[in-house]
């Protein structure tokens, strides 16, 4: 990377490490709320929280570029491929578990009576094995290109080769399958006469989904752009740009959830400690507790 590369890279990587930070907290805040909240524990509540988890894991590798403000940062890509493995299969597990939100929320609303009888244990376990099974395609692309080369490590530098347009390719394949679910769902609502509370549940999933599936779909076209646009010594810090897309959306996400759904502003609230809003506590108590049975921790 020639001396332009490196600037740009040292004054991007600082604002992707602050969102990956703050991404990190809001993703563990959502994933210890789901933890410990009872009433989070249909098969839709315990997918975003492994999602939170998966978007931890995901976002714990950035930091791990941080020599880069330092130094010139080029090591063995058989050391890179080591720290980032883990990273990256938390990546992998993200996407798929946006699809998997997307296939249970379609369920729940397009066959709800036969979704009602399905049990939790059995549709999660269908969901882990989608999710395993696409961590272990990122694996082989991981492993099965490997090669032996000096590079400056970012998240996408463990694919070498055809490896790296698999990737992404196979990443904008799940975010359009999410994509088309999430537009089925929502022509199923206009169709059907749902409650305002159903809708309510699935505006607010389906808002995270569009920050976190346009976040991938802008990452991974400026990503694939890059080995076009950008001489080689250029394409690092074209990736850290790229990169802040995702991140973005990840850590957006919570924010979200916090702002529309009342079940995870309740949660999230007690598992902080924070006292719940009392503007209109005391008119619409019976209506609550009447929402809050139709919230994301029903099933």
């Amino acid at each position: 990377m020639d001396d332009v590369g490196w600037r740009i890279a040292r004054s991007v990587y600082p604002v992707l490490a602050t969102v990956a930070a703050t991404g990190i907290c809001l993703n563990t805040i959502l994933l210890l709320t789901t933890i410990t909240t009872k009433s989070l524990r249909s098969t839709a509540n315990i997918l975003i929280g492994c999602c939170a988890l998966f978007d931890v894991i995901h976002q714990c590798g950035y930091f791990i570029q941080f020599p880069i403000l330092f130094s010139d940062y080029y090591i063995d890509s058989f050391a890179c491929s080591c720290m980032m493995f883990i990273p990256q299969l938390g990546l992998s597990a993200g996407a798929c578990c946006v699809l998997c939100i997307g296939i249970d929320r379609m369920l729940s609303l397009v066959i709800a009576i036969r979704y009602n009888q399905l049990k939790s244990f059995y549709f999660l376990k269908f969901h882990f094995l989608f999710i395993a099974l696409f961590c272990g395609w990122t694996g082989y692309l991981m492993i099965g290109f490997w090669t032996s080369k000096k590079l400056i490590c970012s998240m996408p530098s463990p694919f070498h080769g055809n490896a790296m347009e698999l990737r992404y390719q196979s990443v904008n394949i799940l975010n359009v399958a999410s994509a088309i679910l999430y537009f089925i769902t929502w022509r199923t609502l206009k169709k059907r006469g749902v409650s305002s509370h159903s809708k309510k549940i699935f505006h607010s999933i389906a808002i995270v989904m569009i920050f976190e599936v346009t976040g991938w779909f802008i990452s991974s076209t400026l990503i694939n752009l890059s080995f076009f646009l950008a001489p080689p010594e250029r394409r690092p810090p074209f990736h850290y740009c790229a990169c802040l897309a995702v991140n973005v959306g990840i850590a957006a996400k919570v924010i979200v959830y916090y702002s529309i759904s009342g079940e995870y502003r309740r949660s999230i609230r007690a598992f902080l400690g924070l006292k719940e809003n009392s503007v209109g506590n005391n008119s619409s108590g019976s209506a609550a507790r009447t929402s809050q049975q139709y919230e994301l921790s029903s099933r």
